[in-house]
């Protein structure tokens, strides 16, 4: 047997031994187990973070966004770059209304400043049409009209794409959604998988 195979057993049979004693050792293992938990804190922290500040997925709840969102949909939100940019025309956006807990998601029609109002089922924008193929293909029709609403600063008037089905800033109690109850902006579907799109 060569010298370099000898010495190689030799160190595997040491190495062995030593593994053997810190599993004897308790405080080896205090260690481990102390290594471990740290590393699951830090994973668990982590995981939540990017949740809380980054991005998260978020499942449609109910038919007001149809056809562009469907029940049961699930989207992923990004939330960062509202940090840097206030909400646009357009943007799909998860917010909470005035007094409720429960998110859910519009689109962004009115800015602050801006007068919205409807008549005869169209959209206007201070006094002028809502060119709404520029945000989405299909629009919902409207059967009840609402008179000039001025959106207050730092506001957004949102609606759902399916109009009369939908609870949003024409409804009474709600109006126009303070930018601190907008959380974040939807991008992509990404449950069912054969539905994954971007929107």
């Amino acid at each position: 047997m060569s010298n370099s195979a000898v010495n190689k057993r030799r160190l595997n049979a040491l190495k062995n031994a030593a593994e053997a004693l810190h599993e004897k050792d308790p405080v080896y293992k205090r260690d481990s187990d102390k290594r471990f938990i740290v590393s699951l804190i830090i994973v668990i922290t982590l995981a939540l973070s990017i949740r809380l500040f980054i991005t998260e997925p978020t499942l449609v709840d109910g038919d007001s966004m149809y056809p562009t969102l469907l029940n049961g949909e699930r989207m992923l939100v990004e939330k960062v770059s509202l940090w840097f940019s206030e909400p646009q025309r357009g943007d799909i956006v998860i917010c909470y209304y005035p007094g409720y807990t429960v998110s859910c998601v519009k689109r962004v029609i009115g800015l602050p400043g801006e007068t919205v109002s409807i008549e005869n089922g169209i959209i206007y924008i201070n006094g002028k049409e809502l060119e709404e193929s520029a945000y989405w293909k299909y629009r919902g029709e409207i059967d009840l009209d609402m008179g000039e609403v001025v959106v207050p600063e730092n506001s957004a008037f949102v609606v759902g794409d399916n109009r009369n089905n939908s609870k949003d800033s024409r409804a009474w109690g709600v109006g126009a959604i303070p930018y601190e109850r907008i959380t974040g902006r939807a991008h992509f579907v990404i449950w069912p998988l054969y539905a994954a799109r971007s929107i």
